[in-house]
């Protein structure tokens, strides 16, 4: 586009009275220039190059790619009839020279008015430019894919070793009667087994296949086996590149020979040593995916059609085994070569791991010299769990381990190196590592027995608070172990801890001695659970009261503080000021009314606002009637019964301003400063509701308003 031709051709002005929209038509040099005004005033210029179709808008001082509908105000992509005749209105001239301009070159069988002609040409020139950009792109994606090295030939083979040892079955076949060798794929009968001693086989044992010979495992309740995992493949492409391949794997084993299907989900392109940016690539990362556009094993292991636009596949990349060849060499002068080595290293060795999200820390030198720390010392469940604990998105890891310690005593913040080397024994993950960390700051050994019951039932020890102040881990375990089987049969230990959790957060509400082992330990654990239960909904209110009267303890102190120059007693009727927060909580709800349902009337309590007062009859002094909002001075905000209704309302009134008139006669110096400053309040809280228009709680506060005389 000839942006500086349209820049320096100056605009044709607006015809004199326009007050909507017009544009003006000029060609210069095959570009056709649309000058569009608003009210008068030059709102956008748009050109086209007549040939092509190609377009620009200059609006704002600044280009953009935009079509004629955005030069001339039309942003929405829903355009009616109506808004094509009121924005793109131009003389008749101009419409006739628009019309044999673009007749000529053939659009006039397509859109015969001017507009739609130039917009067509635009919308091709637009769809044509990003079919361009695509093919482009696509060609770019082919390009580096169809340098991805050959696949070895024995992958198959080799992580059948590295998952199964190469290990073979003899299962159930579809014949009942026979049985099938995964070694051979041949049947046979249950009578022809036999173990290399001859001897008729158990589940599980090793046998010798009739047929092969080979030795396989029998399996006397199985039908088939199915394993899935995955495993990378890292490959130099050349001195650019280099690819990791991660693939999803099923070995299959039932009715006939093992079979091994390879499904090739994500390749990961590694950028090598490009100049300034190193080990950036094109993209401004270290790595580009592409991943496999087709559901898993639809292709029976062909490589299928991969690409870095998206995963409509939903591809993922879980913990895998590596295949032990070409890493060092294809990690060379990428951002991941300090991983080479031990990505040799562990590969050899079989580790299973997330290697990918060991790649992505590759910022993180020290966490290299954790991972190489945990495999060395032969920690592989604390090494994988240690993979698991990345975050891919940002490459940081999030585990319990110092990444910053120097000795393994410090990456484990353990002191004890023996305690360090129990960890290895039992191959433990962060959960032995949590325990020995408890043990050693509570200067606690750990039985054998114990520790292997928290490592086989995932107990961590933030999951045995209670008990673990109170008694031993081992006395914990045979607690909890004896209440499982005595008072919850068939319950898991998780539902038997979270019960006496409950039960002893119950216990400390109802104030019991938590210390007192008659407490902490029940005998019969479920009965003394549900006795707590009981004797919590009874004590209920009264918890209810103390929880309220420490949440509101200042509102609280003033309600005792006024009581005696609100209280007033009449012949039919009588005002009693509450003592206790509850006591307004449960008269709110005996009401069934918004009074102690919020904690906006106890801060004004607070602040002396206002207080709240019960209005009882004389006859019915327990019985809630009315409840009343009243300020320092005697004035009544508010004054509702049940459901916010006001029985004999007109019949109360007499006896309200009676108390009015003896709350004036009782009022200090402080009660008119506070009075004062009530009014104040009143004020802008009525000043809020009439800027947001709520008119129903402004009526119904008119309505109750009593203003005290005197």
């Amino acid at each position: 586009m000839k942006k500086k031709l349209i820049e320096n051709t100056p605009p044709l002005p607006c015809p004199e009275g326009i007050f909507d929209w017009w544009t003006t038509v000029q060609l210069e040099a095959g570009i056709l220039i649309l000058d569009t005004y608003h009210h008068g005033i030059l709102y956008a210029r748009h050109g086209m190059n007549v040939e092509t179709g190609e377009h620009a808008t200059y609006r704002n001082d600044k280009w953009s790619s935009c079509n004629i509908c955005d030069a001339i105000g039309l942003h929405s992509w829903w355009i009616t009839t109506d808004d094509k005749e009121r924005h793109f209105r131009i003389s008749e001239r101009d419409r006739s020279f628009l019309r044999d301009l673009l007749e000529i070159r053939g659009y006039q069988w397509r859109r015969p008015q001017p507009f739609e002609t130039i917009l067509g040409m635009e919308e091709d020139f637009d769809r044509m430019r990003r079919e361009k950009t695509e093919m482009s792109r696509v060609a770019r994606v082919n390009r580096m894919m169809s340098m991805v090295p050959q696949m070895p030939d024995n992958l198959e083979e080799w992580i059948d070793q590295r998952r199964l040892g190469g290990e073979n079955y003899i299962l159930k076949a579809k014949d009942a009667e026979q049985w099938s060798c995964s070694a051979c794929g041949q049947e046979f009968t249950k009578d022809e087994i036999r173990t290399a001693d001859g001897k008729k086989p158990r589940n599980k044992d090793k046998v010798i296949c009739p047929h092969c010979g080979k030795t396989a495992v029998y399996l006397a309740r199985k039908k088939c086996v199915d394993i899935l995992t995955q495993f990378a493949l890292v490959q130099p492409i050349d001195d650019k590149y280099s690819v990791v391949r991660h693939f999803d794997v099923n070995i299959y084993c039932g009715g006939r020979r093992k079979q091994v299907y390879l499904d090739e989900g994500t390749r990961i392109i590694l950028f090598k040593d490009f100049g300034p940016k190193i080990w950036l690539g094109p993209e401004g990362k270290p790595c580009s995916l592409y991943h496999n556009q087709y559901p898993r094993y639809s292709y029976g292991g062909v490589a299928g059609t991969f690409d870095n636009k998206s995963n409509p596949a939903n591809r993922r990349i879980r913990a895998g085994y590596l295949y032990d060849d070409g890493i060092e060499e294809a990690f060379r002068d990428t951002a991941y070569e300090d991983w080479g080595r031990l990505f040799a290293q562990m590969a050899a060795a079989g580790v299973e791991l997330n290697y990918n999200a060991l790649m992505t820390a590759y910022r993180d030198k020290a966490l290299i010299g954790i991972t190489e720390l945990l495999f060395k010392g032969r920690f592989q469940r604390l090494l994988k769990e240690t993979s698991d604990r990345i975050n891919v998105w940002d490459g940081q890891y999030y585990g319990s381990l110092d990444r910053n310690g120097k000795t393994m005593e410090e990456v484990f913040g353990l002191r004890d190196r023996q305690l360090i080397n129990r960890i290895r024994e039992k191959n433990g993950g962060i959960l032995a590592v949590n325990w020995m960390q408890w043990g050693e700051r509570h200067h606690t050994k750990i039985s054998e027995q114990a520790f292997k019951w928290v490592l086989q039932n995932n107990i961590a020890p933030n999951n045995l608070c209670w008990p673990l102040c109170r008694m031993t881990l081992e006395k914990t375990m045979n607690y909890l172990e004896r209440q499982r089987k005595e008072s919850y049969p068939g319950k898991s230990l998780g539902q038997v801890m979270d019960a006496y959790a409950d039960y002893m957060e119950m216990c400390k509400k109802l104030k019991k001695d938590t210390t007192d082992e008659m407490i902490y330990r029940p005998r019969e654990l479920k009965r003394r659970h549900d006795e707590a239960v009981l004797k919590i909904e009874q004590r209920e209110a009264e918890l209810k009261a103390e929880e309220y009267s420490r949440k509101f303890k200042e509102a609280e102190s003033v309600l005792q503080e006024i009581a005696e120059k609100f209280t007033y007693q009449g012949n039919e009727y009588f005002i009693k000021v509450p003592s206790r927060i509850i006591d307004i909580v449960l008269e709110g709800r005996a009401l069934h009314h918004c009074a102690g349902a919020t904690d906006r009337y106890f801060d004004r309590i607070k602040q002396h606002e206002t207080y709240i007062c019960f209005l009882r009859k004389a006859a019915e002094p327990d019985t809630p009637f009315y409840t009343i909002e009243v300020e320092p001075g005697g004035t009544i905000r508010q004054h509702r019964g049940y459901l916010d209704e006001e029985p004999d309302i007109e019949l109360i009134k007499p006896f309200l301003r009676e108390w009015q008139q003896e709350i004036r006669k009782r009022m200090s110096k402080q009660d008119h400063e506070l009075a004062a400053a009530s009014a104040v309040k009143r004020e802008e809280n009525l000043q809020e509701l009439r800027e947001k228009n709520n008119t129903r709680v402004l009526n119904g506060l008119m309505e109750d308003f009593m203003e005290a005389a005197g």
